[in-house]
Parts: structure tokens; sequence; C-alpha cells
């Protein structure tokens, strides 16, 4: 996943030996270096997040939040959750109104639905899997 930190872009997918879990109250990180928590904090449009002593801005660099949005066919997590069932794989050929995946967030089911005709460009998640607001989910590409 790619996002912005202090306007540095960074690609946490080079870094898989970190591992971000959001609880109601901070973030834990888990690293080869160990567990550690940090406070992430909204203010003014902005997020920033206190962690080892330091203050860092992030950002999300996906695509929507670049100013696209699902009538372009991409999808990002609108808050943290779990992915309960994937009703599609890449590749795939859908059509308007058919269910993608459904997420789960605060005990509440969000079905993700394809909003035109087209394919499965990019499928980013598997069922049972955990994401953070903002995570790219699918991306449908319309029929030509």
């Amino acid at each position: 996943m790619k996002w912005n930190v202090n306007g540095e872009p960074i690609d946490l997918t080079v870094a898989p030996e970190i591992e971000l879990q959001s609880l109601p109250d901070r973030l834990v990180v888990r690293t080869s270096e160990g567990v550690h928590s940090a406070l992430s904090i909204r203010s003014g449009g902005k997020t920033l997040v206190s962690y080892r002593g330091r203050t860092y801005e992030v950002s999300k660099a996906t695509r929507l939040a670049a100013g696209k949005s699902a009538s372009d066919g991409s999808f990002a997590a609108p808050m943290p959750g779990v992915v309960v069932d994937v009703l599609t794989s890449a590749g795939a050929n859908v059509v308007k109104g058919q269910k993608l995946l459904v997420l789960e967030a605060m005990k509440t089911q969000q079905p993700i639905v394809a909003p035109f005709d087209g394919t499965i460009e990019t499928l980013s998640v598997q069922k049972g899997d955990q994401v953070i607001e903002g995570q790219p989910l699918v991306t449908v590409t319309a029929n030509a």
C-alpha cells in the first residue's frame, strides 16, 4: 500500500515485516525491533501519528485519495474492517450491480458492487483480510 509520510511517498508492501493493527485508541506497530504503540489524531483534514517520540503527517496515496471515486471503478476501504467474502477474481467479467466483495466494519456488512459492466482489473484483498481505511480493495475497468 502506498502512503505519503511528511510529504514523501512510501510503499509498505516493500516492508512486509511491518504489521499495523488499528485499535479504538491507538495503533499497534509490530516490527523486527518489537511491538510499539502509536497515537493517531485527525486534525483539519490531516492525520498526525506520534510514534517512538516522533510525529509524522500521514496521507493516503491511493487512486481514490487522488480524487477518483467509485464511479471510475476504484474502491478503497471506507474504514478499518475485515473482508468477509470475495465473490469475484482478477480478470473476471462483471455486470453493473454485481456484488464483488463484502467488507465488515463495526459489525455492519457493506457490499461493494460493480458500478458498471466491466472487467476486474485488480483485486487486492482475500477473504479474511484485515483492511485499513483507504486501502485499495478492487478496481473495475469499464467494457469498451
